[in-house]
């Protein structure tokens, strides 16, 4: 069943449509990437709505069954459909939508304005990647494996946090991404004990870890890779629990399976950085999905019992946190395939010293 298909079928008479204005929905359904416009689902009809700048490019693009329809005023070009197709009640996406758009649409709309359920049918959808997904996901993993790779001849003591993103991000457009798929995060030292620290004038040191958590977007589609390396040599301490984290990562691989649940791969790196006495300092969820959006669903926590499914891609990335000191994380995405995932990730995990 195609994104469409199950969309469709979430619908449940002809008398209903779901309108998806979200930037990242439209492209997922349409396969065409605009600042603005709607896709209007009924249950025999998709429809792109856009304005003159999209019009004639999404006609050379777009396939159906996805009907390009050019519109003058959304709102009202929305509403004679409404009324030519007799469609009583339209579901919004109530996550994304902002309250001035609510309350238009409650004000506007012909058709009863449904908030609820739509926003979380559409994570589901998006959670089983399709081939041509999965694909452009490891092409964004490949760029970033390139320019990680000659960044690290970058790598030395003297060297800014700064430089160094500066070059990861010149590197992954250079060798094909459209962007950094977020903020890079490149920090050393202290800094590494930051999960989501952000590259700044501190200086490369001989001793440090560096950390890189890095990514890029290929025709859409993100990739989530962290690696931490050491500058020149790495302490007793550093080795433990750098071993700690990757023995953790491991773990976690280990029980991403189709049928098990996201709350299992979270636990099985969890329960082992906890009875190594470090709990206190993996304070995140082990991972989450990736896909259109660097975070999708599912989340990958022990609280989350999400049913892993046979297509899902997500990352495994446990660490540890000493405020102050130094900080490990080893990440890479997973698609899950039956029993055994498959590791989209081509970089070895083993500790690096440059």
């Amino acid at each position: 069943m195609t994104a469409v298909e199950a969309l469709q079928a979430f619908l449940p008479d002809e008398q209903t449509a779901a309108l998806i204005t979200s930037d990242v929905n439209r492209r997922y359904l349409s396969g065409f990437a605009s600042s603005a416009g709607a896709v209007l689902v009924t249950k025999a009809r998709v429809r792109l709505l856009l304005d003159f700048r999209y019009y004639e490019a999404a006609c050379n693009r777009v396939q159906p069954p996805v009907e390009v329809v050019r519109f003058t005023k959304l709102v009202d070009d929305l509403n004679n459909i409404f009324l030519s197709e007799n469609i009583k009640s339209v579901y919004i996406e109530d996550e994304t939508v902002t309250v001035a758009q609510l309350h238009q649409y409650l004000a506007s709309l012909v058709p009863q304005v449904l908030t609820e359920d739509l926003s979380q049918k559409l994570s589901e959808i998006r959670m089983l990647k399709t081939s041509d997904e999965i694909e452009k996901i490891i092409t964004a993993q490949r760029i970033t494996e390139r320019a990680y790779l000659e960044t690290l001849n970058f790598l030395k003591p003297g060297v800014t946090e700064r430089k160094i993103a500066v070059e990861l991000e010149h590197l992954i457009k250079v060798y094909g991404g459209e962007r950094v798929a977020f903020d890079l995060i490149c920090i050393t030292g202290e800094n590494t004990s930051l999960p989501h620290g952000v590259p700044g004038e501190r200086v490369v040191s001989d001793g440090d870890f560096f950390t890189f958590d890095i990514g890029a977007v290929y025709e859409g589609y993100h990739s989530d890779m962290t690696r931490t390396v050491a500058v020149g040599h790495a302490s007793d301490e550093m080795r433990m629990i750098y071993d700690t984290v990757l023995t953790a990562h491991r773990k976690a691989a280990g029980a991403i399976k189709a049928g098990g649940t996201a709350a299992e791969v979270d636990l099985a790196a969890r329960d082992h950085i906890e009875s190594c006495g470090y709990g206190e300092y993996f304070g995140h969820s082990t991972g989450h999905g990736v896909g259109l959006e660097i975070h999708e669903a599912p989340i990958v926590f022990k609280t989350t019992h999400t049913v892993l499914r046979d297509g899902m891609v997500i990352t495994d990335e446990p660490g540890i946190y000493l405020p102050g000191r130094f900080g490990v994380r080893i990440e890479d995405m997973y698609l899950v395939s039956g029993d055994k995932p498959r590791d989209l990730a081509a970089i070895d995990k083993e500790l690096t010293i440059i």
